[in-house]
């Protein structure tokens, strides 16, 4: 048998080697992210929390004290969660491909070659998830019909998420 000529069993050899698992179900998906969401929306709101307690120590002395205070707060609440959502997902995606809620439902996400995922994969999948948003949030539903169970974050990222 030559080089390029594998059988069906050295596929199924093939397909255990790296990170190439089983690839995880639409509803598995929805609760890991529904676990990062929570956990996310409570440490925005701690953090903001800490934020504000922390300009009140010294009350505003005027006027325009105060209008610097009320810009600067309702900017940090534009900037700050988009800010910890981009880290929390680009870095833990990047450094051992598992979230919080992926931790919980044993998944991880890996590049289509069973790898784990650059920081600009990484990126490109967070870029992803604002635009599997945009549709009312067709882009993750997409898992559920899909064959490969891949959103539309994992075609642009060239990711996949896969059982452990």
């Amino acid at each position: 048998m030559t080089e390029n000529e594998l059988t069906s069993f050295d596929l199924a050899e093939l397909d255990h080697d790296g990170l190439s698992g089983t690839v995880a179900d639409f509803s598995t998906r929805c609760m890991a992210l529904l676990i990062d969401a929570v956990f996310l929306a409570c440490l925005v709101g701690f953090t903001l929390f800490l934020f504000v307690r922390a300009g009140m120590v010294v009350p505003p002395a005027d006027w325009h004290s105060l209008l610097y205070l009320l810009i600067g707060s309702m900017s940090l609440l534009l900037v700050w969660p988009l800010f910890l959502t981009a880290f929390y997902f680009i870095v833990l995606h990047s450094f051992g491909g598992q979230t919080l809620g992926k931790v919980f439902m044993g998944i991880m996400v890996v590049s289509d070659q069973g790898s784990m995922l650059s920081f600009g994969a990484s990126f490109l999948r967070l870029v992803g998830y604002f635009l599997s948003t945009v549709p009312l949030g067709v882009g993750f539903l997409w898992a559920a019909v899909d064959k490969q169970h891949s959103a539309w974050h994992d075609k642009l990222a060239c990711s996949r998420v896969i059982y452990l």
